[in-house]
Order: C-alpha cells, then structure tokens, then sequence
C-alpha cells in the first residue's frame, strides 16, 4: 500500500515526465506516447502517423533519448 510519501514522489516524477515531454518536437513527443506509454508498437506508430517505419522508430529513439536526457540533467547538481 502506498503512503502520501509515495503519492508525492509519482506525483513529482509524472511532473518531470510531463515537462520532458514539452520539450520535444510534437511529432516526437506523439511517438514517444504512442509507444512508450500506450504500448503502440514502431509499425503502428508508423501506420497510425502515416509514415514509413523507419522513420516512426527514429522518432522514437531520438524522443526516448532527449527525455532520458533532459531527466539526467535535471538531477545533476
């Protein structure tokens, strides 16, 4: 069972998660849902965006690896 402590803490990473988000170009930021929260994979990222497969997979990666980012640098001192 979680505590106020933890519901804190979610409450904080979702926040963090939320302005990571902002920060992307829409159309990463649509992918990287897509994918990473709603569970689409890179085909239907593609098929539901209507772009080639490569390219939704980029978008992807790139969203992934800028939000990983922007989270690490957030913690840094």
């Amino acid at each position: 069972e979680r505590g106020p402590g933890d519901h804190a803490e979610l409450a904080d990473d979702r926040d963090r998660l939320r302005i990571a988000l902002a920060g992307l170009p829409e159309e990463q930021s649509r992918a990287v849902v897509l994918a990473g929260l709603l569970g689409y994979t890179a085909r239907e990222v593609g098929e539901i965006e209507d772009i080639p497969l490569g390219t939704a997979k980029t978008r992807i990666r790139t969203a992934l690896l800028r939000v990983r980012a922007a989270l690490v640098s957030e913690e840094q001192p």
